[in-house]
């Protein structure tokens, strides 16, 4: 798997990242600690040249894998054809991507354009408020880095950061007390290996109750849950909900789409922004949805995830490890008894060639290889087997335990919303 080559330069730039750009905490704590170079389909090189399978899909944004061919090329067609950027906000693929937006999920009759999907969701909270007249937002889930948002950890956040967003930590009754005539909206992002659909549908009822809007941050189950997301599989109806990831296949694009009551609020505030001029973003969107359409990508993704699922549990059974690796295909969780275990253990995948961390999430590309699925499947009895002798199995706890610190520590939910809510997954066949 990895076939390591000399540095002529005889440079290191782990050492040169640190120095001049790297985070130790947000970079490279438990994270991959090499500088990566380039990228295809499911795998990624090293500035050494080391090889390794992204199980990631670069955080969720390519989901057909790296430098995915038809995209591409339209990509510098389009480029190529419109210098990239114009003059004004409005273009003739801005254009054609909203409608196809508008036509793929069901809550959606406008569309306005960002490039990340924080700058997404504050949007959503920005419309939120101007077109009820109201300040207060009811959050669960991570939304992204912008000041608001950070308010589920206080440690990160600053000491004035928005007073008028309250965390709920996913837990219903927290929401039932919180709720007010003065709530403009709850904003969630669906935990979907965690919260069933039926949790969703009771906020939903709940929220409407208050006459608050409600916002789905789809950022990350647009393009992956199913074909027109979340909301458009489970029966929800959101007033707002953001994408990114997946739209454009790596390219930094994001969008707010919604009901047009609520999002004609865009007239009465301002959310431009330079480089809604810039078209390239655009071609590579159309190129994506062209390729996502059949819904093929999207059954392989699924494919290839029930395969790693069912390879988790193989090397938990062997290494007699209390781990569980569940729920959606194509964007699943592992959740292991011993957190500690489980860290050592994707980090011993790392030096396999394996690219997950723990307290991330398993979503394969449409891109991802038979070869390597069955080099995982080898490496993870090995690597987990080996890890658990030495930490004497790992430890003991029952699933609802387990999962309980995990939700706490990687998406801020009460341990109550967890004991309600979350069931222990089935074995896969």
């Amino acid at each position: 798997m990895r076939t390591a080559r000399q540095d002529p330069g005889g440079a290191d730039l782990l050492r040169r990242a640190k120095a001049v750009t790297a985070a130790e905490t947000w970079d490279l704590n438990r994270r991959f600690p090499f500088v990566m170079d380039r990228a295809s389909g499911a795998h990624i090189w090293d500035d050494r040249g080391n090889r390794y399978v992204d199980f990631t899909s670069c955080s969720g944004a390519a989901p057909l894998g790296a430098g995915y061919g038809p995209v591409v090329e339209h990509t510098i067609s389009e480029l190529r054809r419109t210098g990239g950027i114009v003059a004004g906000p409005l273009s003739t693929l801005r254009v054609e991507v909203a409608e196809r937006l508008v036509d793929l999920f069901p809550c959606a009759e406008r569309a306005i354009f960002f490039r990340t999907g924080s700058c997404a969701t504050t949007a959503a909270v920005r419309l939120a408020r101007v077109y009820s007249g109201k300040r207060r937002v009811l959050t669960s889930g991570y939304h992204g880095w912008h000041d608001w948002q950070l308010q589920y950890r206080p440690a990160m956040a600053l000491p004035d950061r928005d007073p008028d967003t309250v965390d709920f930590g996913y837990d219903l009754e927290r929401l039932t007390d919180l709720l007010a005539e003065d709530t403009a909206a709850v904003i969630l992002t669906p935990e979907v290996n965690f919260f069933p659909p039926a949790y969703v549908a009771e906020l939903e009822v709940r929220v409407k109750r208050h006459g608050a809007l409600l916002i789905l941050d789809e950022v990350m189950t647009g393009f992956r849950y199913a074909r027109g997301g979340y909301h458009a599989a489970t029966g929800v109806e959101p007033d707002l909900i953001t994408v990114s990831k997946g739209l454009a296949n790596g390219v930094a694009l994001s969008a707010v789409l919604g009901r047009a009551a609520v999002m004609r609020a865009d007239e009465r505030t301002y959310l431009g922004n330079t480089y809604q001029r810039e078209v390239t973003p655009f071609a590579t969107a159309m190129a994506t949805l062209d390729a996502l359409a059949d819904g093929d990508a999207l059954g392989t993704i699924e494919h290839v995830g029930r395969r790693l699922i069912g390879a988790l549990e193989e090397a938990f059974a062997a290494a007699g490890v209390q781990a569980w690796a569940f729920e959606r295909p194509s964007m699943f969780d592992v959740v292991f008894a011993d957190p500690e275990l489980g860290h050592e253990f994707f980090q011993g995948l790392w030096n396999r060639g394996y690219l997950m961390q723990y307290g991330g999430r398993f979503m394969p590309s449409a891109a991802t290889e038979d070869e390597d699925i069955e080099g995982f499947r080898t490496a993870a009895v090995e690597v987990l087997t080996e890890k658990a002798a030495e930490r004497d199995g790992g430890g003991k706890a029952a699933f609802i335990d387990a999962a309980g610190r995990f939700g706490e520590e990687y998406f801020a939910a009460t341990e109550r919303a967890i004991r309600t809510w979350s069931r222990p997954p089935v074995p896969s066949a």
